[in-house]
């Protein structure tokens, strides 16, 4: 058992970044629904501070985290390896990549076929229209899957630090994932709405498959080709019902 898991051991400080982000994740999402529904802030001016607050928080969190990197040396409270960012050292030759690379393709197509067959279940006969997909920018979705797999890697490595166990870690990693969709009234709004039930519905597919992806390649790269892979499956299939 992790030494900081004992009553009288300070919370260590990767800890408090761990939760410190969470917290922030269901405060803001909250504070921002809040504000879009009474319309306290005028559109462009919500607009322009909810994606600068999405970059400041998905990509500025790990790479306070990271500390010195890709300066030497590495004075962060991570190592770039931890997240999956590989291809940074010696340890990823050719083989390895393409055994990820090959992992990767494998169950990205699992996933692919798992989603156009829930899709094709959900949208036929009398439920026709049930499991909707919504009309976004691609730019968007690529954007928002470095977002999200940045985030998500940064919890998994973070709490496999944490309680030195990968296993631990990504599965935790992905429970707080799931914490922080649920506690979102934006997914929540969107999982009682057909025309955009699919899009809550594929992120919670996507955190499955991206922390089983990590377990078996502990490559952030493979992770998120198959997240933009399963996002433009979405954006075909939504595209199909208009």
């Amino acid at each position: 058992m992790p030494a900081w898991l004992t009553l009288d051991a300070p919370a260590p400080p990767l800890l408090l970044w761990v939760l410190g982000s969470v917290l922030v994740y269901v405060l803001g999402a909250n504070v921002l629904w809040l504000a879009r529904e009474t319309r306290r802030l005028p559109a462009g001016v919500g607009s322009v501070l909810y994606q600068a607050g999405r970059f400041l928080y998905y990509l500025g969190v790990p790479y306070l985290v990271l500390g010195g990197w890709p300066l030497e040396p590495h004075r962060g409270l991570l190592a770039p390896v931890t997240l999956g960012l590989a291809g940074l050292d010696a340890t990823w030759t050719v083989s390895r990549w393409l055994e990820a690379a090959g992992t990767g393709v494998g169950v990205g197509l699992l996933a692919l076929g798992f989603v156009a067959l829930a899709w094709l279940n959900a949208n036929r006969g009398q439920g026709a229209g049930r499991l909707g997909f919504s009309a976004v920018p691609i730019w968007r979705l690529l954007i928002d899957g470095i977002y999200l797999q940045v985030h998500w890697a940064f919890y998994r490595g973070a709490l496999a630090v944490l309680f030195d166990d990968l296993y631990v870690g990504v599965f935790w990693g992905l429970v707080l994932a799931c914490v922080e969709l649920l506690s979102s009234p934006f997914w929540r709004r969107c999982w009682r709405t057909r025309a955009c039930a699919g899009d809550a519905w594929l992120l919670g597919v996507q955190a499955l498959v991206s922390a089983l992806l990590f377990l078996l390649t502990h490559n952030l790269w493979v992770c998120l080709v198959v997240h933009w892979a399963l996002s433009l499956t979405g954006w075909g299939l939504g595209r199909s019902q208009r």
